[in-house]
């Protein structure tokens, strides 16, 4: 539940001066968001320990972590255009341009990786090995990874992968065939589709096991998935950055080869000998038979 909603819920029944505090977020989120604990203190009208204790009672650390919550979701709400309309990094020399650019992806994937669970990464391990098939769903950029897993899949794996993505009426064909016993894997970040959330939803009413990867719990099929893995997906301009999602997908691929190499390099001798056999013809080569 997003902080918003969260105040809302609980506004009613809160003491007077929490009270206060929760009104003045919901009505100027975005100061809030962007201005110091002194500011908001004066404009409020409380002390700064009083924000502090406020933000404590919500589960927070402090006054900073719910600010960067709060700066957070404004942010998943920003079109692109937004970004880069709010953004300050045009006035920046180019220099300093690049360092920020580079700092905030070195940025997201360290926070990918810190987070990362072995424990979620080997579930979807097993959950190939067990899976009758594999289907792969990705929509917007995230049906260019899928890309990138479906062929690295394609040639390590004995067992069909199938791709969901485009249109309702693209992808339904295939997806009548996902029953259970399949695994899918659903790559969603913001905007999350509402195409992602009915193939998640289809998946679990028909048994198949479900492997998410995304940015947060506020993803809609967070609760469903079976085991998901959360990349920081922090833009300076865009609506997402996708470093940290390359990575896992990178890491998740070599874990799933490690899991049972000989079969693994045995599909990928057969891919090899078959491009081998495919540029000789196209080149006019004998093929041997």
């Amino acid at each position: 539940m997003q902080i918003v909603e969260r105040l809302e819920t609980a506004l009613p029944d809160m003491q007077p001066i929490n009270r206060k505090i929760a009104s003045y977020i919901l009505e100027n989120a975005q100061g809030v968001a962007f201005s110091s604990i002194y500011e908001q203190s004066a404009a409020i009208g409380v002390s700064n320990a009083t924000l502090v204790r406020f933000a404590r009672s919500l589960g927070f650390g402090g006054w900073a972590e719910l600010k960067r919550t709060i700066q957070e979701e404004i942010k998943q709400r920003l079109s692109p255009i937004e970004k880069v309309a709010l953004s300050g990094l045009d006035a920046l020399p180019s220099g300093a341009q690049l360092e920020q650019l580079c700092e905030n992806e070195i940025g997201n994937l360290k926070k990918t990786l810190e987070a990362l669970s072995l424990a979620d990464l080997q579930a979807m391990v097993e959950g190939v090995a067990a899976a009758g098939r594999i289907f792969l769903c990705g929509f917007g950029v995230t049906r260019h990874v899928i890309g990138i897993l479906e062929h690295a899949l394609s040639c390590t794996q004995s067992k069909g992968v199938t791709a969901l993505t485009g249109a309702v009426s693209d992808f339904s064909p295939k997806l009548r065939a996902l029953e259970e016993g399949d695994a899918l894997f659903l790559l969603t970040f913001p905007p999350y589709s509402r195409e992602a959330l009915h193939v998640a939803a289809e998946a679990k009413e028909r048994g198949a096991r479900l492997f998410l990867f995304t940015d947060s719990p506020r993803c809609p099929a967070y609760r469903l998935a079976d085991a998901a893995v959360r990349c920081e997906n922090n833009s300076l301009l865009l609506t997402n950055s996708f470093v940290g999602l390359i990575a896992v997908v990178q890491i998740f691929v070599n874990l799933l080869f490690l899991s049972d190499k000989a079969l693994a390099v045995s599909r990928l001798g057969e891919v090899l000998a078959l491009e081998g056999r495919g540029y000789a013809r196209l080149s006019g080569e004998p093929d041997g038979e």
